[in-house]
């Protein structure tokens, strides 16, 4: 009789289990020696180990405690049923039991107490989202461009933080005064169990609930469901997506962990980047529906809510605070306005002002901040004086390249701008005003009667004193040695190459003359030396205006190299979080040329190769005005007058689309080099589509 062993055999279940990787993939017995195995060891190979090769998800506390309380509302919701059935059950025994008297009148029958009507969750947004979608939102900052502030510079900025956190403390209208706990920082009340039962919906329980509490994610109890898995989500598309779109290399990592108000405002802005990245068909209504979505503010309140908060509590500044208005403010460029921007970046400024970027752990955190002010310069009126802030870490920002071609282009940009638009005003007397800026900002007040012209007008925010011909010589001067420094300092791998080794190198049209193109390593340095060229044609046009020496053919040559660079630049590689965008740059040197070979190539080459790979809501909102823009600019350059500037009508807390609706615009240039002119005239950017 054969004899049995007493211990099991072990199955290839089992096997799978148990033992070294090694031996498990196999599907081998193993002793689970340690540090190797015999098994290992008679092969001859490396011991895998027994570690797990699963790394887990590390889940955060906000994880968990929406996790508990999804489990307590489930359990809560499986009581209610039983509640129910045992009441239905009840009830059935009672009206069988019964014997019915005809002499008694029954009245109606008493039903089993229902449940609740839900009750909404209570908001965490700071401002109700169904009176604002977002568009036109006073943010809690202060606005710091008085321009009555004591000399400007950034020193005298530090109580400025003072009165940030005084605004954002400054409790909404409407709204109670206690209602200043943030989410994650509920009362142990509001996080207990039994408070979810109000929330569950059941089927005896009335559904007409208020449209202007729902939730931007659904029911509340979907909400919890969802809420992990879309947060992970959303991280998940700020790193893959939205940091590389960041100009510089920032590591969020230590902030991501230690700060909910960090962790807000990367969830605020990978939501509106998300949800803004769809590619759209080339009509209004599609950008409307987009624009308006909810989704894209979703987060956003809370954010702002958040960093309000951590404000009021701290009493330094930290790279938390920082970061958080930094991510607000990209997320008022991707889908905010210029008066939300401007708003962002000087809380951004209050904060920076009291940080010691020399001890930070994220030395580009600084770099950030810069690009960001710099960019701020051109959303200004230039005949603002307060458009051109200075402060003590200008002088820093010479030492690296791309802060060094930013801080020069905007203050070229305000010199040409300004001379552009003050030139129809020096010998006018129709107008009223001490000086040439004051006029004009008097006229625009009178033309496009914009609220913030009003505002900037009455706080005296304009020059007192004339541009004169040796000021913008001096100033052009000067800017020439800042040029002439910065490109010193270029490598051979940042200058531009000349592609002339195929046939597709030199783009070529029936409207258009040949264009040779020039390539660099990325589309960074491209952008970097863009810029130098535009502030060079800029510094050139001013000289062909004020020194008879100089001659105009000088900015076309600048025109033509530019022309090149950008129809050589991957212009279809999308561009965020900076105010100098392409379409930006394109329009600025067609203010600049003499010739119409500028215009016709970006209307009859570059535009429609954009158009036809499909453009999302910020993209077709750029790309559009850009078109119509070019074309009337080639109007008016075949009647003889040269458009020099142009002033959009479209206040400054619209939404974005607002700019491609009939609205009024204010034009400034001169006949081709002689006299001056100003006109108003409507633009309608989307007929211009209409009629491809």
């Amino acid at each position: 009789m054969e004899t049995q062993s007493s211990r099991p055999k072990k199955t290839d279940i089992v096997r799978k289990r148990t033992g070294c990787q090694n031996c498990k993939t196999r599907r081998r017995k193993c002793d689970e020696t340690r540090p190797d195995c015999s098994a290992c060891v008679r092969r001859g190979i490396k011991c895998s180990g027994y570690d797990r090769p699963v790394a887990f998800k590390d889940v955060t506390a906000l994880a968990a405690e929406s996790s508990r309380k999804f489990e307590a509302a489930r359990w809560s919701a499986l009581r209610h049923e039983d509640a129910r059935r045992k009441r239905r059950m009840t009830a059935t025994d009672t009206a069988s039991s019964e014997v019915i008297r005809p002499d008694i009148i029954i009245g109606p029958a008493l039903s089993a107490q229902a449940p609740s009507a839900p009750v909404p969750a209570p908001s965490t947004n700071f401002m109700s989202t169904e009176a604002w979608s977002g568009g036109a939102f006073a943010l809690p900052w202060g606005l710091f461009d008085i321009p009555n502030a004591p000399s400007q510079v950034f020193p005298e900025v530090a109580p400025v933080l003072g009165t940030v956190i005084e605004s954002l403390s400054t409790p909404l209208p409407g709204r109670a005064s206690d209602d200043t706990t943030s989410p994650r920082q509920s009362s142990p009340e509001a996080l207990t169990p039994a408070n979810w039962d109000e929330f569950l919906v059941s089927q005896d329980s009335p559904l007409d609930t208020s449209s202007a509490e729902e939730s931007l994610l659904g029911e509340p109890t979907t909400d919890l469901q969802i809420s992990l898995p879309l947060e992970e989500s959303l991280v998940q598309h700020f790193d893959t997506n939205v940091i590389p779109a960041i100009p510089v290399a920032l590591a969020f990592s230590n902030l991501f962990q230690s700060s909910s108000c960090f962790r807000a405002a990367v969830l605020a802005l990978s939501a509106s980047h998300l949800k803004l990245a769809e590619r759209l068909p080339m009509d209004f209504q599609s950008l409307r529906r987009i624009c308006d979505d909810k989704c894209v503010w979703v987060y956003y309140d809370t954010a702002v809510k958040d960093l309000q908060l951590q404000i009021q509590r701290s009493n330094k500044s930290s790279e938390e605070l920082a970061g958080a208005a930094l991510l607000l403010a990209y997320h008022e460029l991707e889908a905010g306005t210029a008066f939300g921007l401007r708003n962002h970046a000087s809380g951004l400024d209050a904060i920076a002002s009291k940080m010691d970027f020399a001890a930070s752990s994220m030395p580009n955190l600084f770099k950030a901040w810069r690009m960001l002010r710099y960019d701020i310069r051109y959303t200004y009126t230039p005949t603002r004086k307060s458009s051109n802030p200075v402060d003590n870490y200008d002088s820093a920002s010479f030492l690296d390249p791309q802060l060094a071609i930013r801080d020069v282009m905007s203050r070229v940009f305000s010199l040409y701008s300004r001379n552009a638009m003050e030139a129809s005003f020096l010998n006018d007397n129709t107008v009223e005003g001490s000086s040439a800026s004051e006029r004009a900002a008097r006229w625009l007040c009178s033309v496009l009667n914009r609220k913030s012209d009003h505002r900037n007008f009455q706080r005296g925010d304009f020059y007192k004193e004339d541009l004169t011909s040796e000021k913008v010589l001096e100033q052009c001067d000067t800017f020439s040695k800042h040029l002439d420094s910065w490109h010193k300092g270029l490598r051979d791998c940042d200058l531009p190459i000349v592609r002339v080794g195929a046939d597709e190198d030199t783009i070529t049209g029936p409207t258009f003359e040949p264009v040779i193109t020039y390539r660099f390593t990325d589309n960074t340095k491209a952008m970097d030396y863009l810029l130098y060229l535009i502030s060079r044609m800029s510094i050139s046009n001013l000289r062909s205006v004020y020194d008879p020496s100089v001659s105009a053919a000088a900015t076309e040559a600048w025109g033509k190299v530019a022309l090149g660079i950008i129809c050589g630049m991957n212009v279809l590689q999308k561009q965020q979080f900076t105010v100098l965008r392409i379409d930006v740059l394109v329009r600025w040197v067609a203010l600049l040329v003499e010739s119409t070979n500028f215009a016709r190539t970006i209307l009859d080459y570059l535009i429609p190769k954009v158009l036809s790979n499909g453009l999302t809501a910020p993209e077709m909102v750029s790309w559009v005005y850009t078109k119509a823009r070019m074309e009337y600019w080639l109007r008016e350059k075949l009647r003889g007058r040269a458009m020099r500037f142009f002033m959009t009508g479209v206040e400054e807390d619209s939404d974005p689309w607002c700019i491609l609706t009939p609205h009024t615009m204010a034009g400034f240039g001169d006949y081709n080099g002689k006299g001056s002119f100003r006109e108003t005239f409507v633009m309608d950017c989307f007929a211009s589509v209409d009629k491809r």
